[in-house]
């Protein structure tokens, strides 16, 4: 099942949206079958991961046509600023709050276990054991 970003633009335009999805349809409901044919919970999972991982990767999925999502783990720009936000997720910072109640944070890598490469094979890490994410 391949995920179009076009089909990820079109499920995020609210207006749009409304105007097309039945009310009485859920938005889940509704793009899980436009977009992976069948309505089943597997799909929905499906569903989600491909828009959370779009989300913090970017666009990873065949075919882009052409709507660039560069993903909040990416740098990048915002009005003339550079921005990276991948030291708050890669254990780069110590941006966590402690779990022992101390001042000072803590590093976490959340990326634990391959980063962003079991992500765009719809997985949360290479491995099997205890996992950040």
């Amino acid at each position: 099942m391949r995920f179009t970003l076009a089909a990820l633009a079109l499920s995020c335009g609210v207006g749009f949206a409304a105007a097309q999805r039945p009310s009485n349809v859920s938005i889940c409901d509704y793009y899980t079958a436009a977009l992976l044919k069948n309505n089943t919970a597997a799909n929905q999972y499906t569903l989600l991961t491909l828009l959370v991982n779009t989300a913090l990767i970017g666009n990873y999925t065949q075919p882009n046509v052409g709507v660039t999502v560069n993903g909040i783990l990416n740098p990048g720009t915002y009005n003339g600023t550079d921005i990276n936000l991948l030291p708050y997720f890669d254990g780069s910072l110590l941006s966590t709050n402690p779990n022992n109640g101390g001042n000072v944070g803590v590093s976490v890598n959340f990326l634990d276990d391959g980063g962003a490469a079991p992500l765009k094979m719809n997985m949360p890490s290479n491995g099997n054991t205890t996992s950040n994410q």
